[in-house]
Formats: structure tokens, sequence, C-alpha cells
């Protein structure tokens, strides 16, 4: 799973701004890398009168300085003071996604990250509000600290399948789409049987978690794992799709080979 900051400074667009246009141009300009001006729109929003459109345009302050670069320690500090008050103010939406970023300031903004106190935001987040998007979001993010952290003693396969059960709490299919694209992540780099990986690369493949490259790897990895597994028919599905979908790939001649191998009749001639 890859971190696509735009996605992540900007999934509060994903819920919908409160009413009122300094709100919308607020979370426009950041998308635009305005952020100063962002933080213009965000404050006279808060002088709006209505709480929740002030709440809102706290939190746009709060993110506002994660996405101004150069990141100082100063911005961090400011912008964690403002979340947790958020945080520290309330349950609703604003206040979820302030706990969401303060897990985010844990993991990525500090100098020294705390992963520890980062997992424990996500899984507050996870229990208390399960089916916010801020919830959901939480899910990969807690995923890649509980399979990598170092300093926990816990076998590979342990941390596999104590991530695993993440899914229960998965209900959007992108959720769902990044647990599995970890998890068979997490396999390969841990040289775990590499059969283990087929039902989760199986499970994200129509999720449309990937991007373009990783989809071609995907649809590869699915192909060869069912031609070793015996899985013919299966594998002749990934391969054609593979080839269609990426006529030119170098791995192109090899899933042709493949294919007339698990189809049991002559090679595809080359694009």
């Amino acid at each position: 799973m890859k971190n696509r900051p735009g996605h992540l400074l900007l999934l509060w667009a994903s819920v919908g701004a409160a009413a009122g246009s300094d709100l919308t141009d607020g979370w426009a300009a950041i998308r635009a890398y305005r952020v100063d001006a962002a933080m213009e729109h965000f404050e006279a929003a808060a002088r709006s009168g209505a709480p929740a459109v002030a709440r809102e345009a706290t939190l746009g302050r709060g993110v506002a300085l994660l996405a101004r670069q150069p990141v100082t320690a100063g911005q961090v500090d400011e912008a964690r003071r403002i979340l947790t008050g958020l945080v520290d103010s309330g349950a609703d939406d604003p206040a979820q996604a302030a706990r969401f970023y303060l897990a985010r300031i844990a993991q990525h903004h500090q100098e020294h990250p705390d992963l520890a106190e980062a997992a424990r935001l996500y899984r507050q987040l996870i229990a208390e509000h399960e089916e916010s998007v801020w919830a959901q979001s939480a899910l990969g993010r807690l995923a890649l600290i509980q399979l990598y952290a170092t300093g926990d003693s816990a076998s590979p396969a342990q941390r596999l399948a104590e991530t695993e059960k993440l899914l229960a709490h998965a209900h959007v299919a992108q959720a769902r789409g990044e647990l599995h694209i970890v998890l068979a992540e997490a396999i390969f780099f841990y040289r775990l049987p590499a059969q283990q990986a087929l039902p989760h690369l199986l499970a994200a493949e129509p999720l449309g978690g990937f991007d373009r490259v990783g989809r071609a790897d995907a649809l590869l990895q699915i192909a060869e794992l069912s031609r070793l597994a015996g899985e013919k028919t299966q594998a002749a599905k990934y391969y054609r799709t593979f080839l269609q979908e990426n006529p030119r790939d170098t791995a192109n001649y090899t899933a042709r080979r493949h294919l007339a191998e698990v189809e049991g009749g002559p090679m595809m001639p080359p694009p």
C-alpha cells in the first residue's frame, strides 16, 4: 500500500465540507498546496459564529500546518495542540479526524516517531467509531505498524495472524483492499510461504486498490501462484487478463509461455 499525501491530508474532503464557501475554498487551497490561502479561508470560517463550521475550520488549520512545507517542529507542536483540543471537546467528525491526524503526527511527523502512540490512537478510533471514514482509513495504517514495527518480539507469522483480525473491522472496499494488499506484501517481505498470499491477492484484485504497476504485478502473482498450486483455470484467467492489460510488459513472454502450459495449447503470438 502506498501512502498518498493528497489523500491523507484531504481525507476530510471525502466526507464533505460543512456549509460555507470559506471551508470549501480552504480544503481546495490545501489540495492545490496553497497553504497560506487555506489558513485565511479557515480563519474566516471560524469567525462565522456557527459552532460546527468553527470546529471544521479549526481542523482545517491543524491539517494545514501539517501540509505547509517544510514542516517544522513548531508547526507540528501547534498542530498537535489544535487537534488535541478538538479530540478533548467532542466526538463529532472533526474530533474523529483530529484523532486520525494525531496518530499521523506520532507515526510520521515527529522527529522520533512514536509508533506505540500512533497504534493506540488508531485502535481507539476503530473501537469507538468503527464505521467512520476515519476509522476505516486507520485500519491500513495500523496494519503497517503491526506488521513492521521494530522492537516487537512477535514472529512474522504472529504479526500476520494478528493483523488479519483487522479484516473483520473493514466495512468499505477501499479499507478491505488496502488490508489485503499490505498482508500479501508482508507475506512476501518476510518470506513466508508464498501460497499464503494468494487469497489476499484474489480478494484485493477486484477492489481496485492498486496503481497501474501494482495491478500488473498482482495479476502476474495471482497467475503464477495459481499455476504452482495446480489451479490451471484460475491461472489461465489471470495470465490472459495480465496480457490483455499489459501487452508490452517485459514479462509478456513468460506469461504467454506459462499460459500455453496451463491450457495445454500453442503459445500465443506476441502482440
